[in-house]
């Protein structure tokens, strides 16, 4: 898979996946590894990398992320 772009706080960020669960995310002032990780009860949640909480910046990226996902393969949904 190849670098893409997310909107993010009105800014175009980059986006590297690093896996076919983990991205890494270029925002202005650092780096973010993020995971796609699956709960207990089957609910997906964006947790930073070496983290066990999802915040509002995580989930917001991992929504973002999940958008153009999706636009690039729409036969999936």
């Amino acid at each position: 898979m190849h670098d893409f772009h997310i909107n993010y706080n009105n800014r175009q960020i980059t986006v590297t996946p690093q896996g076919p669960d983990s991205f890494l995310v270029r925002l202005p002032d650092r780096n973010i590894e993020l995971e796609l990780r699956e709960d207990n009860e089957g609910a997906d949640h964006w947790f930073e990398k070496g983290s066990d909480n999802e915040t509002a910046e995580t989930a917001a990226l991992g929504v973002a992320i999940e958008m153009v996902l999706d636009k690039e393969s729409p036969l999936d949904n």
